[in-house]
């Protein structure tokens, strides 16, 4: 998820952003179709039982509908404010989403809130003090917080309606119902004519997005999300910031250095800790 911030940078000079994210979804979903088919699995969980189901249909463009308009949140958010803003913003996702979960009926203990609080002054500390500007409110801050509360919504539904299925086929429909929101919008809004077709770097980071930041970061999360609870995943993005400041480090290392970053990152794994408790996990597990 990380190498994603990184390398989606390196995509713009030759494809929109909504392009690019059409592409890699619809790219993913070739890729997973055959494997889907492959795979053994119960007659109920196939995806033709969904699409025959009102109910489940309307849950799954839900869960991927809240994660295509997290993305189409950001695109439009970067046009009016910086990326410094979204990066501090990004790390509210996992408090947007215990207060999702709290509004589903979830009880959470106060020590799994303090988490959230620390975990997110840690993420914000990480990133003002490994990243040039300053925090300044833009008209884009406001959409990008919608943006936000829709990639938590995201998670949260997924544990809600979507944890009874294997991770793969979770992820697949959450890549199925993803396009058919993805598709239409980027064949009108996604500048398909300025796309650099026939430019071998910009495959190579459509592949490269594809299979990490796409396909196997979405199964990864499903597994995350069955076995250990939306909050675990939602805790998991604190270190966000971290990684992708390490990667900075790696041209700039005084940085990683710094009393902010180390401070910062102390104060994340320390959130880790109070989130991820077996308490809390078994009372996640209980409400469930």
């Amino acid at each position: 998820m990380a190498s994603s911030f990184i390398v989606s940078a390196y995509v713009t000079p030759y494809a929109s952003p909504l392009a690019a994210t059409g592409l890699r979804f619809l790219m993913a979903l070739m890729l997973m179709t055959p494997i889907y088919y492959w795979l053994p699995k119960q007659p109920e969980h196939s995806l033709n039982n969904v699409l025959r189901s009102t109910s489940l249909t309307l849950k799954y463009l839900l869960i991927s509908g809240a994660l295509v308009g997290f993305f189409i949140g950001l695109f439009s958010a970067l046009k009016t404010t910086t990326s410094l803003n979204t990066s501090v913003m990004y790390t509210l996702v996992p408090l947007l989403g215990a207060i999702l979960m709290s509004a589903f009926g979830k009880r959470t203990s106060w020590r799994h809130w303090l988490g959230y609080i620390v975990g997110s002054a840690g993420a914000i500390c990480v990133l003002v003090f490994t990243r040039e500007g300053t925090l300044n409110w833009h008209l884009g801050d406001g959409i990008y917080f919608i943006a936000c509360t829709l990639l938590a919504l995201h998670v949260v539904s997924v544990q809600r309606w979507g944890g009874d299925v294997g991770a793969f086929i979770g992820a697949f429909r959450i890549m199925f119902f993803g396009c058919a929101w993805l598709i239409p919008i980027t064949l009108l809004w996604g500048e398909l004519s300025n796309v650099a077709w026939h430019a071998p770097k910009f495959w190579w980071i459509i592949v490269y997005l594809t299979l990490f930041t796409t396909l196997l970061t979405f199964v990864l999360q499903q597994v995350i999300i069955r076995f250990g609870g939306a909050s675990r995943l939602l805790a998991f993005s604190y270190t966000v910031p971290i990684w992708v400041a390490v990667y900075q480090a790696l041209q700039h290392p005084s940085e990683i250095l710094s009393y902010g970053f180390i401070i910062g990152s102390g104060m994340v794994l320390v959130a880790l800790f109070m989130i991820d408790s077996r308490k809390n996990l078994q009372m996640e597990s209980s409400n469930g």
